[in-house]
């Protein structure tokens, strides 16, 4: 991997502020990274001042943002303009040819570009004449009063025969079998089934190509190649903040596009935050909301969404190019999107997909750039794009959730019992391919029924893929194909919607019982869920396992996706440039290890910025034995949980002492901080008051939420008495606050606790995952096995070197070769075990310390920590500043001492 050196020439980025040396080290090196086409994994520990906790608006300028917006832009812009096309400086001219034509060969390969990017503006242009004509046409239809009645005649054409029998919508399209397409009524342009599927395509390209539409007015799509940065968050809260930061820089326009000099961004994000139809936006869950999306989608007319455009009408094509226009007139962020579409009547989940080819930025989360379906539905080609992804320590974590999932007994049984219901009602109207393949689903799931209920085994016993997939006969089905049914008949959102239909109308039948029903059917269509886990089962078995799980009176199989590059591979292949960005990235090995191990080393930088804050600014500590000499290492024993909780709780109480303002405790989980609080609040023998109440004496203790909901109450009356500085004065009052938070809980990342929110972040333990759970058991033996194997490859390639004949090799050496396999496995697995804790250990304690004249101490509250092992997965700018001594300064009154020192000077 190489380490990123800064020797290039100095660039203006048009960053805001006067950026810091880092920061211009950060933003060449990004620059660099896109410019050779790299990937890129770049850490910058410093961010925005959190305006939640600070009423101060005001962005610091040591934002790793604006970092990556600024870098990425000015590559961005420097790619559009002439002086960066390599083209003009041809490698292939001979040298030997008179200047004269290698001067005339430069200005034609000039001419050429220069002509090239006139026509893509001119194209622009005719695009907004056509829709400013279009426009005009729509208006002087609707002041003579045409437009209402033209449309409302167009709108019963296409509405359904009132006769019409209304279950009609829940019938697949008939299906061939043969040739395995859908003839539909998209693809029959005149009605008659009769026709190829061949020459129906050709009828349609001459169709757009001289009916209802001018000559001039052929789409444009000079946009298609265009390169644009793609960036991907975790949160919306986090795309929210990017796009307030996108806001700030201004770039100069390029030379190739002088009448285009604004930022272009469209920001893409799911139904759940952009639809506006009222009836759907209230539903809660996302799959919720999608389901009765698509199931308005396919009403008749006078019932369908009203917000969703018809690009074949002239109107509503006006009316989508219109929401693209505004939506590219100035940087949106989602909630400005929902009010756009409101104020239009435009759909902006759908709209906003007419303003990707245009723009320059494309911020979106994650789930919609990491799985293909999402970018295929919305016609994203990464293709020598550029790709960001923030908040990047999280990428591996999300992957595997992604791509992992369950089913249930439960689900089996009710979707088989809606697919029968469905088949018996439909049978006489669908036509042979169909029959064959819901018959073919309705084997499918009998199979997995049968299996889950005669399955032996306790929780996380590991299920073998052959055994669900090559049961019964199920190996003479072909999964693909039945996958590519479901695809393409939406049989699963039919099944579903019929399903629901029916109990819905036997509740508006049932009048005694029907206020006291509930709808029993989930929104969720299971047969896609199932459908979804079949086809993880025809995955290679080294790429993910499956288990079994009981809980709750019902059985389940869960896929567990082990190798995270797979799924993140054709994102790397397409794209130009991929850039892994967050505020700290370390542990990095695993990343090179699980992401990237197909890569070559030299494709890949790595950055690490220092932070802004001088040394003197930050102290860490390791805490190892408490006031009373316990040696303070945590597990969740129940024998030692009460005497090393109350040792926590003393030192607690001593650090409260010479820490002022605002200090932020982890615990290593909800359960933990729970037992501990309880212990705190026991009444110790020969104490006249417990610990808990002696700590809340010198500060008020605040305690994170389990409901999301009550956070941001939480944080709010934690940051007033902070700031009510008149009560710290008086006698007898609070000297500050205690938060008592969570490792990867609701506070422990996207927070920032600057300044006098934190001076003091304490760690106590070590947040190690489950070491027994059936997932963290795969993750390590896939760990295992693939150490073991890439050591095996490599040690028995050098003793073909030092032996020319395989069979010459002493045994002895081969079982050499095996013990260090082994070893080399075995550490693998431990590092990957302390790996996940330490990513969200490091998460953590970077929240206290978020702009340059801020200063806090860090302290460690287990011997562990001690390790260098351990310390050496800290982020750099903690462990460069980490104290390290003896043993005796690592006691509690040894760091007390040095922590008095430390604020004295403050």
């Amino acid at each position: 991997m190489q380490k990123s050196e800064i020797n290039g020439p100095e660039r203006d980025f048009h960053h805001p502020y006067t950026p810091y040396k880092i920061q211009l080290d950060f933003m060449t090196a990004l620059y660099d990274t896109i410019e050779e086409g790299k990937i890129g994994i770049f850490e910058s520990p410093t961010g925005k001042i959190s305006q939640i906790l600070n009423g101060n608006r005001q962005t610091d300028p040591s934002g790793k943002s604006l970092s990556l917006i600024c870098g990425a832009m000015t590559w961005l812009r420097d790619h559009q303009s002439l002086s960066r096309l390599n083209l003009f400086q041809n490698s292939d001219q001979d040298d030997s040819e008179p200047a004269w034509v290698r001067e005339y060969h430069m200005n034609m390969v000039k001419e050429q570009h220069m002509r090239k990017y006139q026509q893509l503006e001119a194209r622009i242009r005719r695009v907004r004449e056509i829709e400013q004509r279009e426009k005009a046409r729509v208006q002087s239809q609707k002041w003579l009063g045409l437009s209402d009645e033209i449309r409302g005649h167009s709108k019963r054409v296409k509405g359904s025969d009132k006769n019409t029998d209304e279950s009609s919508k829940f019938i697949v399209e008939d299906w061939d079998s043969d040739t395995e397409d859908i003839t539909s009524a998209d693809n029959n342009v005149d009605g008659n089934s009769n026709i190829s599927s061949e020459v129906q395509g050709l009828l349609k390209k001459l169709t757009r190509q001289t009916g209802n539409r001018d000559n001039e007015e052929e789409e444009e799509d000079g946009f298609d190649d265009e390169v644009k940065i793609f960036y991907a968050s975790r949160t919306h809260s986090q795309l929210s903040q990017f796009v307030q930061q996108l806001r700030l820089p201004r770039f100069p326009p390029s030379e190739l596009y002088q009448s285009e000099s604004t930022l272009r961004h469209v920001p893409l994000s799911s139904r759940k935050q952009l639809c506006i139809h009222p009836t759907v936006s209230r539903l809660r869950d996302l799959n919720a909301i999608n389901d009765k999306c698509t199931e308005l989608q396919q009403n008749p007319v006078d019932r369908r969404c009203p917000y969703m455009m018809n690009e074949r009408e002239v109107d509503d094509r006006v009316k989508s190019r219109d929401f693209r226009d505004r939506v590219l007139s100035d940087i949106r962020d989602i909630e400005e999107m929902s009010e756009i579409g409101n104020s239009m009547s435009v759909c902006p989940y759908y709209a906003s997909r007419g303003a990707v080819q245009m723009c320059e930025v494309v911020t979106l989360p994650y789930p919609l750039l990491l799985q293909s379906s999402y970018r295929k539905a919305l016609s994203i080609s990464l293709k020598n794009q550029i790709v960001i992804i923030d908040e990047a320590h999280n990428l591996l974590d999300a992957i595997t959730s992604l791509f992992s999932m369950a089913i249930s007994y439960s689900d089996i049984v009710r979707s088989r019992s809606c697919v029968e219901t469905y088949l018996a009602k439909f049978s006489k109207r669908l036509n042979g391919g169909n029959k064959v393949y819901i018959s073919q689903i309705i084997r499918l799931l009998n199979v997995l029924e049968r299996f889950l209920v005669g399955f032996q085994g306790s929780n996380g016993t590991e299920v073998s893929q052959n055994d669900v997939l090559l049961k019964d006969g199920v190996d003479t089905i072909n999964i693909y194909k039945i996958d590519k049914y479901l695809e393409k008949s939406k049989l699963a959102r039919k099944v579903e919607s019929y399903a629901t239909h029916v109990v819905e109308s036997a509740i508006a039948n049932d009048k005694e019982n029907k206020t006291k029903k509930t709808r029993p059917i989930a929104s969720v269509p299971v047969l896609s869920k199932i459908m979804s886990f079949l086809m993880a089962l025809t995955n290679p078995s080294n790429e993910g396992k499956v288990f079994f799980e009981q809980a709750n009176g019902d059985r389940y199989m869960k896929y567990l996706l082990l190798d995270p590059s797979f799924h993140f591979k054709s994102i790397v292949e397409e794209a130009r440039c991929v850039i892994l960005a967050g505020g700290t990235m370390e542990p990095v090995g695993d990343y090179m290890r699980y992401l990237f191990p197909y890569m070559p080393i030299e494709r890949i930088r790595m950055f690490s910025c220092d932070h802004v804050i001088p040394n003197e600014n930050l102290g860490a500590w390791t805490v190892a034995t408490g006031p009373t000499g316990i040696d303070l290492t945590f597990t969740f024993d129940r024998q030692q949980i009460d005497m090393i909780g109350q040792e926590l709780g003393r030192t607690i109480a001593n650090l409260m002492f010479v820490v002022p303002d605002g200090m932020v405790i982890f615990f290593p989980s909800y359960k933990y901080m729970d037992e501990v609080c309880l212990c705190w609040k026991k009444k110790l023998p020969n104490a006249s008051t417990t610990i808990w109440d002696q700590i809340a004496k010198r500060k008020t203790i605040f305690q994170e939420p389990r409901d999301s909901s009550q956070v941001e109450s939480i944080l709010s009356s934690y940051a007033q008495v902070l700031s009510d500085s008149s009560a710290a004065q008086q006698p007898g009052k609070t000297r500050g606050a205690i938060l008592l938070a969570v490792v990867g809980g609701k506070m422990s990342e996207g927070i920032n606790f600057s300044d006098s929110l934190a001076r003091g972040i304490v760690m106590v333990g070590l947040p190690f995952p489950n070491a027994k759970s059936a997932d963290m058991v795969a993750k390590r033996r896939y760990v295992e096995r693939m150490a073991y194997d890439q050591t095996k490859e490599k040690e028995f390639a050098l003793l073909k070197v030092q032996y020319a004949d395989e069979t010459a090799i002493p045994p002895y050496k081969i079982a050499a070769m095996e013990d260090t396999c082994r070893q080399e496995a075995e550490v693998a697995s431990r590092d990957y075990y302390e790996n996940v804790c330490m990513r969200a250990v490091n998460q953590s304690i970077g929240r206290g310390i978020r702009h340059a004249t801020d200063y806090t101490v860090i302290i460690f509250v287990d011997s562990r920590f001690g390790s260098p092992r351990i310390q050496n997965k800290l982020p750099k700018w903690i462990r460069e500043r980490m104290t390290s001594g003896s043993t005796a300064d690592r006691t509690i009154g040894g760091v007390l001492r040095n922590v008095r020192e430390f604020f004295k000077t403050k």
